[in-house]
């Protein structure tokens, strides 16, 4: 039997794609954000305020006397405090934004890179000012044995990550890789870009012009107090909470 010149079989199997797929289009202009909450009981850095918490971290010292002053160290601080806000305001943005058959591709692609750099911003910054001390920090045995075993030794290390602090836009980092279970520099010209996928970082540099033009004519100067100025102990802090052996 034929309706309007079309097979019942064929009818049938037509509708049998046709629902399927209307069902999935009410789902997609229906189409709820992801939470993307996690537990605040969990992390490597709950229970302390900053990146985890989506809160301000506030400094561990007022000034670095010799390296940064308490207003370049204020000032610094407060453009971190902004990378927070606005971190929280992209957030706010995915939490409620419309998933629909309309949506922007463009549009949300360039939201979800923003997430990822503000991201980045904000917990390097932290990283940053977390490694830094007012005074000299020697360097602990278990620290400089994996210095010796990953990057040949500390004074080989500290030669190359001068040598990316100077090559680098915004950022060098030293970081652990879990996955190939080595250590690296790393030379980051953004927030977004060059950073290694599944890295701890360890030791970070911020190296863009804020950071120390204020007070150093030139960066090579920065750099050589920065490495003066490094907490090894909260170095070997956060390789010990990722170290797998």
């Amino acid at each position: 039997m034929k309706a309007h010149g079309v097979s019942r079989r064929s009818f049938i199997n037509r509708l049998a794609v046709a629902l399927p797929l209307a069902c999935i289009g009410r789902a997609a202009a229906a189409a709820q954000a992801p939470k993307e909450t996690g537990l605040s009981s969990e992390g490597l850095l709950a229970g302390h305020a900053g990146f985890q918490a989506r809160s301000v971290a506030p400094l561990g010292y007022s000034a670095l006397p010799g390296f940064l002053s308490a207003p370049q160290l204020a000032a610094h601080h407060a453009q971190y405090a902004e990378a927070v806000e606005s971190l929280k305001q992209v957030e706010q943005t995915l939490a409620t934004g419309e998933r629909t058959t309309g949506t922007s591709l463009a549009d949300y692609a360039a939201l979800r890179r923003k997430h990822v750099a503000l991201g980045n911003d904000v917990l390097l910054h932290e990283l940053y000012f977390g490694n830094l001390s007012a005074t000299t920090v020697a360097v602990p045995p278990y620290v400089r044995r994996h210095m010796d075993e990953h990057m040949g030794s500390l004074e080989r290390w500290a030669d190359d990550f001068r040598l990316c602090a100077l090559a680098a836009q915004a950022w060098a980092v030293l970081v652990y890789d879990p996955y190939d279970d080595r250590w690296h520099n790393v030379v980051m010209d953004g927030n977004a870009e060059g950073a290694w996928v599944g890295a701890n970082p360890l030791v970070v540099c911020d190296v863009a012009s804020p950071a120390y033009s204020p007070e150093y004519a030139d960066r090579e100067a920065y750099v050589g107090k920065f490495l003066d100025h490094i907490d090894w102990a909260e170095v070997a802090a956060r390789y010990r909470r990722v170290d797998r052996m």
